[in-house]
């Protein structure tokens, strides 16, 4: 029927129940009063069941009508209009309730005490509704709130990932180009490759996480790729524990940063660069390691920097910190540290 807890499921039984004890209450009191058992039993009858038709009432319209700004004011005023109607409206029962014909000693005895009684029980009620759709109005903002963060967080994902793939393509395009005229088989072979790749990329667009074993399958993928364009001068070395290859990452997460190595170590030189990648689990944390040589005289290749700002954007709001990932220069040695927090058992 209604979403008040009073009357959420069971609960009206516990409405009638207090309704009941305070008609009893009242009853009682009408008695101690002096008034005669069977008046006082009417009165206390009538004017509880009015009381529960107001009180109903007060729910239905603060369910659908709860101010925020002068609350204070909108209960006071409420409850005070709602106390002198109700008691004025008793007392024009008075004279069918009791057999007495002189009646008006009941008006100067009743009215003040069976109006503060009222006033009372509706303030008391009037506040408590309000507060209570008001929480539930507030947990209801909140969660619209959280739902809309959650959209915007998704998108701002989605744009990443989508910003990430024309930036690689870019720059295999170019490499292939490159290629054509002086290597075609090998610019035949990249173009398959780069097939496979982005074929993987489809596949892994929905998953919010995947293994690392799976991820470093596509990292492989993406490595042969680079391999075609630098041959025996890119070479990479991978160390993974076993335990660590089951662990879930975000999927594209760590080609970001092979592309930034590769770039650091192997554009404006000609030897030979191994990029080493390192995985192992500390405590609640999948730790990674990506460094690669690099010469600090050389001015930085352009275009540098996105994927590495793209990845920590994205490890932010997936896990709400910005620390996960880290970079650190050692000697002519540029290692990016990345931690993935784990799910607890």
């Amino acid at each position: 029927m209604f979403s008040h807890p009073l009357l959420y499921r069971n609960n009206w039984i516990y409405f009638l129940g207090g309704l009941l004890m305070l008609g009893g209450i009242l009853f009682l009191l009408l008695v101690h009063s002096g008034l005669p058992e069977n008046g006082a039993f009417f009165d206390s009858l009538g004017s509880t069941v009015l009381l529960g038709i107001i009180l109903l009432y007060l729910v239905v319209t603060l369910e659908n009508y709860h101010p925020e700004r002068y609350a204070v004011i909108f209960i006071v005023s409420g409850t005070f209009l709602l106390s002198i109607l109700f008691t004025v409206f008793t007392e024009l029962f008075y004279p069918f309730i009791y057999s007495d014909p002189d009646i008006s000693f009941l008006e100067e005895i009743l009215f003040w005490p069976r109006f503060m009684f009222t006033f009372l029980l509706m303030g008391a009620s009037l506040s408590v509704t309000w507060f209570y759709f008001r929480v539930k109005e507030m947990e209801a903002k909140l969660e619209r709130q959280e739902e809309a963060d959650r959209a915007v967080k998704e998108a701002e994902l989605y744009k990443l990932r989508q910003q990430l793939q024309p930036h690689f393509l870019f720059n295999s395009l170019n490499s292939i180009n490159a290629l054509i005229g002086v290597q075609p088989q090998q610019a035949r072979k990249m173009v398959l490759q780069l097939s496979d790749f982005f074929r993987g990329t489809l596949r892994r667009e929905e998953s919010r996480f995947i293994s690392l074993s799976e991820e470093l399958e596509y990292i492989q993928l993406y490595l042969e790729i680079e391999q075609v364009r630098f041959g025996h001068r890119l070479t990479a070395e991978i160390d993974v524990d076993e335990a660590c290859k089951n662990l879930p990452v975000p999927p594209l997460v760590l080609q970001p940063i092979m592309e930034n190595a590769i770039k650091f170590g192997l554009y404006g030189t000609i030897g030979e660069v191994c990029i080493c990648v390192k995985a192992e689990k500390s405590e609640n944390f999948l730790l990674i390691e990506i460094s690669n040589p690099f010469d600090p005289t050389n001015a930085a290749p352009s275009g540098t920097g996105f994927g590495l700002a793209a990845v920590k954007r994205r490890l932010y709001l997936l896990f709400a910190r910005n620390d996960l990932l880290q970079t650190t220069t050692d000697k002519e040695v540029f290692t990016a540290h990345l931690k993935f927090p784990l799910p607890h058992d």
